[in-house]
């Protein structure tokens, strides 16, 4: 059963990324004239005569980078997948939900190195020895961020932390010094009652 899940999902992602990376990437490169396909064609030194000027992405193109490629190749993985498995009838199910699906990880995948790319940003960025340091900008929130708000998760400062850390400390320290005290006391009343020992 292991064995069959495991060709399975091989099966499929090899399908998806060759689809990816071998047609669909490649067909939109060379006949889009959207940003971020001028910009992949800049990077790639293919001349196209309807190109944009390409400036340096924004965080909103890096959040929409490579989905519809994703998309399409699941789409068309899915629907084919789907139909040789369970015939004619599955592939329409296929591709809308595999695409879907595809299109979904593709965003979360973005937003990850989206979210990763901004916390490597703000390690780099320092105020040079002789100035003192600005008050630093309000961020706005990501997806993750207001999602985990809105479940009642709140992000800690390093300072509420730390006070929660030493208050723990200090409660198994007293509970350690309790325990100590308690099996002192029951050697105590073990040797008062059996002399010999």
């Amino acid at each position: 059963m292991a064995i069959a899940a495991g060709v399975n999902s091989g099966v499929t992602a090899c399908s998806f990324f060759a689809l990816r990376e071998i047609v669909i990437s490649p067909l939109l490169v060379n006949t889009l004239p959207w940003p971020q396909y001028s910009r992949r064609r800049h990077d790639l030194g293919i001349s196209h005569p309807n190109d944009w000027p390409t400036d340096t992405p924004t965080w909103s193109d890096l959040r929409q980078h490579n989905t519809l490629d994703s998309g399409l190749s699941g789409a068309i993985a899915g629907g084919v997948l789907r139909g040789w498995k369970s015939g004619p009838r599955a592939i329409l199910p296929g591709m809308l939900t595999i695409g879907a699906v595809c299109t979904l990880l593709q965003l979360a995948y973005n937003e990850a190195t989206v979210s990763r790319l901004r916390y490597i940003s703000g390690l780099k960025v320092k105020a040079p020895a002789n100035e003192a340091p600005a008050a630093p900008a309000p961020r706005s929130k990501t997806a993750s961020e207001r999602f985990l708000t809105l479940i009642g998760v709140h992000q800690v400062t390093e300072e509420e932390y730390l006070e929660k850390m030493k208050a723990t400390r200090d409660r198994h320290l007293r509970r350690i010094a309790e325990l100590e005290q308690q099996l002192a006391t029951e050697k105590a009343q073990e040797k008062s009652k059996d002399p010999s020992v």
